[in-house]
């Protein structure tokens, strides 16, 4: 009770460290929702898939778009144990053309209810196998103006949209899902120095059951290397880099928070010995006063978190459509308990200088 009321009556000077919090959380919020942005913006395609592993070429070091393998290597691929499918996967990134004028793409051929094939339909449906000029498109690409019935043109090679697909971004581009033959038609249009490849994709998707078989898959298919669905977003090229870059700043963020927390407790604990020293006098512990600073730390912490998330919300609004950022729930929570967990550990560096005040400098003794 001592703790809530101190707060209320120094309401301004406590205003000021929660002010500071609420300004760091919002810097670490946005932060972080630039990074969700960048990462699942560049890995969707990858990440919403049936696939759990990738073949790719071993010169490719796990990138899609670098890779190079034989068609004929898929059957090779089903036929290992604990395989249940396998399928061609071709990427292609190029501009198109919808109703409104141009457009980029990243165009993925695949073997439509084999491995690879996209989970986040939301409307409409994929291309049936054997299926041509017809695809599912990414949501985003309705900003653009296209549906469920517009055509979208890679090229001179045009394809019908039948569905669409969510959280499916490709290195930031938005998606097209086709089938093999439609994709390396497309391909062929404009990349003609391609033709000669007919039998040629990016990589080969697999499904298994448990965890991938990854020296049975690369014995089975020379030349190959494989990776799991994470490892191969993370092997997109910048990925890894953006996503520890900013990690980094945002733990780094997250210590400035614990520290204004503990030199804002510091100096109030040296501010206030003569009172600690009257209440220990009175018969107060060294560890209820403590409980007390803690209490403090926690409100003000929480305070802060609640007024960072708020500004960060607003400021997300106001963000350009352009700018890649995703705020999710999940990063509020653990940037919200790790700013709070920050903030109590600051305050628990001023204990050891609670534990020292003597009750006698309240009856003019020295500290």
């Amino acid at each position: 009770m001592l703790a809530l009321r101190e707060i209320q009556r120094g309401g301004g000077r406590f205003a000021a460290v929660v002010g500071a919090l609420a300004l760091i959380v919002f810097l670490v919020l946005v932060l972080g929702a630039l990074a969700d942005g960048l990462f699942y913006g560049a890995t969707g395609a990858v990440r919403s898939t049936t696939a759990t592993a990738y073949l790719t070429s071993t010169d490719a070091a796990g990138s899609l778009v670098r890779s190079r393998v034989d068609e004929a290597d898929v059957a090779q691929a089903a036929a290992v144990p604990r395989v249940t499918s396998a399928g061609s996967v071709g990427v292609l990134l190029t501009g198109g053309t919808g109703p409104e004028g141009a457009i980029d793409l990243a165009v993925f051929g695949i073997e439509p209810g084999a491995a690879g094939s996209p989970t986040t339909l939301v409307d409409g449906r994929l291309p049936a196998p054997g299926e041509a000029g017809v695809a599912a498109v990414d949501t985003r690409l309705e900003e653009k103006g296209i549906e469920i019935g517009s055509t979208i043109s890679v090229g001179d090679v045009t394809a019908t949209v039948v569905g669409l697909v969510a959280d499916a971004s490709y290195q930031l581009q938005p998606t097209a899902w086709t089938t093999v033959a439609t994709w390396r038609q497309m391909r062929d249009a404009v990349r003609p120095e391609l033709r000669g490849q007919p039998t040629v994709v990016n990589a080969i998707a697999v499904t298994t059951e448990g965890a991938p078989p990854v020296a049975a898959l690369e014995a089975a298919v020379p030349g190959t290397t494989v990776l799991t669905a994470e490892q191969t977003a993370l092997a997109i090229p910048g990925v890894e880099q953006q996503r520890s870059t900013l990690n980094a700043i945002i733990y780094t963020t997250l210590a400035v928070a614990a520290l204004v927390v503990a030199l804002f407790f510091a100096l109030l604990v040296l501010e206030k010995r003569e009172l600690f020293a009257a209440l220990k006098a009175l018969g107060a512990s060294t560890g209820r006063l403590g409980r007390g600073v803690i209490v403090q730390a926690a409100v003000a912490s929480a305070l802060g978190i609640v007024a960072g998330a708020i500004l960060a919300r607003l400021f997300g609004l106001a963000i350009p459509a352009q700018v890649p950022v995703l705020f999710r729930t999940e990063t509020l929570v653990t940037i919200a308990v790790f700013t709070l967990v920050a903030g109590v550990i600051g305050a628990l560096f001023s204990l050891r200088r609670i534990a020292r005040i003597d009750p006698a400098t309240a009856i003019g003794g020295v500290l």
